[in-house]
């Protein structure tokens, strides 16, 4: 029997030797999609047929990754960096999607942008290019002025930088850094989308459908009042700023024939209908005449890949995609979840779990509430605690004396999930976490707890993280209505960075809603901003 060789006690890497990267992807893969356990007991194999002790750190550092141990992964990395320059590359690939899985953005960025800088030959340059505009898009207004003041001895790192203040703004300020800077940024180049945006055509009318009477009428007028917001900070010059007419979608018969209404007006875009039903009613009639921002999206099995379309939505499968990558960038590997019954825990649930099992994290228990009043027992099940409460009852009634004691609750899970649809089931369920002894376990959550109202029992949510808009986070004014005026708001964005949207699926757009881009099946991708809770108040979630 061959004795294992631990990562404590693993052979130092040595100067020019070779990665095995086929070694090194074939154990991820069976951490990732069978088991740690079996991964190590193949990197023990490896030890004995003689890996080198670079590809063997590099195993380690992987493995440590998947078992989420992050400080430990990322030590063994910085190691191998540093006694072998030859796996620098792979050295500085991995840190780079360590970083972004993690919500570090400029560690990110400047990974990327060593790589460009160092590499002898690269094949990918362009992909770097549009993965360093990528992660500094990302970047908060804030940081980025930071990190200029710290770029004056890297004049190629400072003009990426700038770029993205003059992107912000406007396309005028786009072109004149352009004009100023283009030279400065070739190795990696600029993304290709971006001169598409300089470059495409002008609007001069752009007609929105909503609904402006009836039960939808505030929606629809907060959505609209969003958009007119956005276009005159887009298009300060009244010379050059495009018409907008409204259609009110309540006065017709349907949504087909507001749309008709819509398409006489010859806008060069159309935004809207707004209710999941009015889209799908117009999706059924295939290829859409005028270039048109839908807002809301169908069933994902009736999406398809019309060019002529966006589906802009606050859908909240986004988040939920978002909560997992944040949960396993932060090191959580084995989660529970919990979700309400009916129409929205389910598309939650199943836009979470398969995400969550890609990245290569595991579902140790989940339940799907029923009935609020079943909460508490159904989480003590859950949770381990329930059944040892159970037993110390018993002591107590068998020897008639009181037991000071608390139930053990299980310790198998890392994080939970907490995808209820509204704040009040949060503030229900998070007391009953707590109660249940898994008060220190990281909570992840959407939107759905916030509704931007202040209210002291917000506080039965501190700590808990989730993903919410720009437009509801300080030091924004907040209410109900936020991102429905956000969301017309970077509606009319898309209308602006349509053809630059239409040639990429990059991260296009710091919006209002999030960070957006267009996916090729046509649905707008939402990543959001990390908050939490403190002391009742909604905060910045801050980077592990």
């Amino acid at each position: 029997m061959p004795i294992a060789v631990t990562p404590s006690t693993a052979p130092t890497p040595l100067e020019g030797e070779q990665l095995d990267l086929e070694t090194i992807e074939h154990l991820s893969r069976v951490a990732r999609d069978e088991s740690l356990l079996l991964a190590r007991h193949y990197r023990n194999h490896a030890v004995v047929t003689g890996v080198d002790a670079s590809t063997l750190m590099a195993i380690d550092s992987r493995l440590a990754w998947y078992a989420g141990d992050i400080q430990e992964a990322a030590q063994l990395l910085d190691t191998l960096g540093a006694d072998n320059s030859t796996a620098l590359a792979f050295v500085r690939e991995e840190q780079e999607y360590r970083a972004a899985a993690s919500g570090d953005w400029l560690i990110a960025a400047k990974a990327v942008y060593q790589r460009a800088l160092t590499a002898k030959v690269l094949h990918d340059e362009q992909a770097l290019g549009d993965k360093l505009f990528n992660y500094l898009l990302r970047l908060p207004d804030a940081t980025v002025d930071r990190q200029i003041d710290l770029a004056r001895d890297d004049p190629a790192w400072r003009a990426w930088l700038e770029m993205q203040v003059a992107y912000r703004l406007d396309q005028t300020r786009f072109t004149q850094w352009l004009n100023r800077n283009a030279r400065l940024i070739s190795h990696p180049p600029l993304p290709r989308h971006l001169l598409e945006w300089t470059q495409g055509p002008e609007l001069n009318r752009v007609t929105i459908i909503l609904p402006l009477d009836g039960n939808l009428a505030a929606a629809g007028e907060a959505v609209l009042a969003g958009a007119v917001e956005q276009l005159y900070s887009l298009y300060p010059n009244p010379a050059k700023r495009p018409k907008l007419h409204a259609v009110n979608s309540a006065q017709y018969p349907s949504a087909r024939h507001a749309y008709q209404r819509a398409v006489q007006d010859q806008p060069d875009l159309i935004l809207g209908p707004l209710t999941k039903a009015e889209v799908a009613s117009l999706m059924e009639l295939g290829p859409l005449p005028i270039p048109t921002v839908l807002l809301n999206q169908p069933e994902a099995d009736t999406v398809d890949r019309q060019s002529n379309r966006m589906n802009f939505s606050l859908a909240p499968e986004d988040e939920a995609l978002q909560i997992a990558d944040i949960a396993f960038g932060r090191g959580c590997r084995n989660a529970i979840v919990i979700a309400a019954a009916g129409d929205r825990g389910g598309r939650l649930l199943k836009a979470l779990e398969p995400r969550w099992t890609q990245l290569g994290g595991k579902i140790r228990g989940r339940l799907v509430v029923e009935q609020a009043s079943e909460a508490n027992e159904a989480m003590g099940a859950l949770l381990g605690s329930g059944s040892s409460d159970a037993r110390i009852r018993s002591v107590e009634t068998a020897f008639d004396l009181p037991v000071d004691a608390r139930g053990r609750g299980r310790s198998d899970f890392g994080c939970i999930f907490m995808l209820a649809p509204d704040p009040p089931t949060a503030r229900a369920w998070r007391p009953l976490l707590v109660f249940h002894m898994s008060g220190e376990s990281p909570v992840y959550a959407t939107s759905s707890i916030n509704d931007g109202v202040r209210n002291s029992r917000n506080s039965d949510l501190n700590g808990v993280l989730f993903v919410e808009v720009p437009a509801m986070l300080p030091p924004r004014i907040s209410d109900r209505l936020s991102r429905l005026r956000a969301l017309g708001q970077d509606a009319l964005s898309l209308a602006q960075h349509w053809n630059q949207a239409t040639i990429t699926d990059d991260w296009i757009i710091r919006g209002h809603t999030g960070t957006l881009r267009r996916k090729q099946n046509g649905l707008i991708e939402r990543a959001s901003e990390l908050a939490t809770f403190d002391d009742a108040e909604v905060r910045y979630g801050a980077l592990p």
